[in-house]
């Protein structure tokens, strides 16, 4: 039988979510699969459901909790990314998300012309030295600090994009595929034997000007991961929000930075880095960056409408760009 590129295409994680397999089988044979697989990540993991294990967590934080492996493997690697981004990676930020206005989901109200903000004395900034989780991966238990709240959705989607893609590619065995999950996107095997995967990057407003609105990206294996401080963005009697909280300050982070792409082999590690790029801007995440990501590659717009181009310092490129011309080049 022969092997064609099929597509399925479905809301989940308030998100539009994107699958596409070389298959010799009709798709509708795998997306029960696909669909449960996304289904059971939000049901874990959602701030917004009162019966996830997140929420439950929530709910009692200061005393230890036993956890689910999933939950383990994804809070181990929030301890990892709160220390490589030296701080700025926190999953505690959940009452700066609230106290900006973030307090539903954000598909629920994004048709409403403001946000409401709570009224309650300003937060403050988070301390730098650790991310305070007390892990016990042995026993599947962690405490966190009494009062400390989280949000998980600047890890878990990519988490599941690159956990769902592994087991299409794994145990599936299938040659070439592509999942994209509101722009977290990771690739394999290709479009055909002769024929990269082309991603399209969506330039954000304030960058059109003289230019093609979107740069295409060719990869063959690997992942890139876009984050935006325009799409998920509000207003209320403070003024204009957005989801990027910078844990200095506990609001929505005020750098130059409005959007920013990372490419790499790693779909989770591309998404933290995209979110730190925005939340510290250029002139501080920069040098975060190159101290510590020097297999990634990142294409940052700043609010003047300049793109920045950061080239991986080892290990080559993973794809190849096409309509690229950054003002500014960082090798």
């Amino acid at each position: 039988m022969a092997v064609m590129l099929q597509e399925s295409s479905f809301r989940s994680m308030n998100t539009q979510i994107q699958v596409i397999l070389a298959a010799s089988r009709e798709m509708s044979e795998f997306e029960p699969l696909i669909q449960s697989y996304f289904a059971k990540a939000e049901q874990r993991f959602s701030r917004f459901l009162a019966s996830s294990e997140c929420s439950l967590l929530n709910r009692n934080s200061g005393s230890r909790c036993m956890i689910s492996d999933e939950m383990a493997n994804v809070l181990e690697l929030c301890q990892h990314y709160f220390e490589v981004t030296e701080g700025v990676f926190n999953i505690f930020i959940l009452p700066a998300l609230e106290h900006a206005g973030y307090q539903r989901s954000f598909e629920t109200i994004a048709n409403d012309d403001e946000f409401a903000e709570i009224c309650n004395p300003p937060l403050l900034p988070f301390p730098k030295d650790r991310l305070q989780i007390d892990l016990d991966t042995a026993m599947s238990s962690v405490r966190f600090p009494a009062n400390q709240q989280m949000d998980l959705g600047g890890i878990v989607k990519s988490w599941t994009v690159q956990g769902l893609s592994d087991l299409l590619r794994i145990e599936r065995q299938m040659q070439r595929g592509l999942v994209n999950a509101g722009g977290d996107v990771e690739v394999w095997g290709g479009a055909s034997d002769m024929e990269p995967w082309v991603i399209a990057i969506d330039r954000p407003n304030s960058s059109r000007i003289h230019r093609l609105d979107e740069l295409l990206l060719l990869l063959v294996d690997g992942s890139v991961a876009t984050s935006n401080t325009q799409k998920r963005s509000w207003r209320n009697s403070g003024g204009s929000m957005h989801h990027l909280i910078d844990p200095n300050t506990m609001k929505p982070s005020r750098s130059s930075v409005i959007q920013c792409s990372v490419v790499g082999e790693h779909l989770v590690e591309c998404e933290i880095w995209a979110k730190v790029m925005c939340i510290r801007g250029l002139e501080d995440g920069l040098p975060l960056f190159k101290r510590h990501a020097q297999r990634l590659e990142a294409l940052i717009f700043t609010e003047d409408g300049t793109l920045h181009h950061v080239k991986p310092s080892a290990n080559g490129s993973k794809g190849q760009w096409l309509g690229l011309e950054a003002d500014y080049v960082y090798v």
